[in-house]
């Protein structure tokens, strides 16, 4: 077989950025493009640094993805109105095809990342479990424009695509806050420093819910499984972790593992809990020697606003990537809280 060389488009956030590490550890070649630098030099990666919506650095760089054979596209764009973000993403996708690859002649597949969002859990109630034949919900969503422009491109091409639908995507990230499980560590670790307990930042409907999520190397496996198998040709996949879960089972674990007392249900949003908390964290660093981070680098108290009011069942079938031959499970509060043991060791936040 030719070498597999994988380029990353959105290499620097929290599904790219973990993708790139476990493709090298599987043996890969990698390239990442993003905006920004691309952090510390490794073995067989190289970054370029790229705004993705701009067509003529793309074209400027083709050649040097000539050799590409393997597209895992984790690039978004966020933006107030829905047809700003619809265009926004369309284009960056569009340009990435048709001017970023388009000297790629040994392309075998493209694998798009994007979520249960699809299926309208952001809007309401929706059918669950949801599976990946159900009908897109109604009104407008930048996935529906990515979907039906890729399956129309690669019409007569020898490539293929697949895309996957994750839900609460957590890992190890830094400066792409838009990740829960370190969200609720910076919270904890501040409700720890004040003596307070860790309430639930949202009512008990929300706190009875079932919902799922997805581990971001979970979720790696899921794309780089999908880029080579023939199962997986021209297909879409939710991916989660192997359970389901309510917070109130699980909001228990995760005050004990800060040694806090578990709080109750507030009804209040973190955005509004958490206002005056940058000042308090740069203490929290100073006082317990941590790594020089943000705080607004490891939290969005917006983003866990949007999730922490979601007071229905979030559920995603799995049969259909089972079938097709990618079946690994993992337990959702044993993956948070072993995230929450590797932020400690990088110093992230106290022990």
């Amino acid at each position: 077989m030719p070498e597999k060389l994988a380029l990353v488009a959105g290499a620097r956030g929290i599904v790219g950025g973990n993708l790139v590490d476990r493709l090298l550890q599987q043996g890969w070649r990698v390239i990442g493009v993003s905006r920004g630098d691309g952090g510390p030099t490794r073995p067989n990666y190289q970054h370029i640094g790229c705004d993705l919506l701009n067509p003529a650095a793309c074209a400027a760089i083709a050649p040097e993805l000539r050799s590409v054979s393997h597209v895992f596209y984790t690039a978004r764009a966020s933006a107030p109105e829905p047809a700003a973000e619809i265009a926004a993403n369309l284009g960056m996708l569009r340009i990435v095809m048709e001017q970023l690859l388009s000297q790629a002649d040994g392309l075998r597949h493209v694998c798009l990342v994007h979520g249960t969002k699809w299926y309208g859990s952001h809007l309401g109630a929706f059918r669950t479990p949801a599976r990946e034949e159900d009908p897109r919900h109604a009104g407008s969503n930048w996935y529906f424009d990515q979907h039906d422009f890729i399956t129309a491109y690669q019409k007569g091409k020898a490539w293929t695509w697949s895309t996957v639908r994750p839900h609460i995507v957590f890992g190890i990230a830094v400066g792409y806050p838009f990740n829960l499980v370190a969200t609720l560590a910076a919270y904890a670790s501040l409700c720890r420093e004040s003596g307070a307990a860790l309430d639930f930042p949202g009512g008990a409907r929300a706190y009875n819910a079932l919902s799922q999520a997805t581990d971001t190397n979970l979720l790696a496996d899921a794309m780089i499984w999908s880029a080579q198998s023939s199962e997986a040709a021209n297909q879409d996949f939710n991916v989660i972790n192997g359970d389901y879960f309510r917070w109130c089972n699980l909001w228990p674990s995760l005050a004990d593992s800060f040694g806090l007392r578990c709080g109750e249900p507030v009804s209040r949003r973190m955005s509004e809990l958490m206002a005056d908390s940058d000042n308090r964290w740069d203490a929290l660093v100073s006082r317990h020697g941590l790594a020089s981070v943000r705080l607004d680098m490891l939290a969005n108290w917006h983003f866990a606003d949007f999730l922490f009011k979601t007071e229905w069942d979030a559920l995603s079938s799995t049969v259909k990537i089972r079938q097709a031959g990618f079946d690994r499970p993992l337990a959702t509060e044993k993956s948070m809280l072993d995230i929450i043991a590797e932020m400690r060791c990088r110093k992230l936040i106290p022990s």
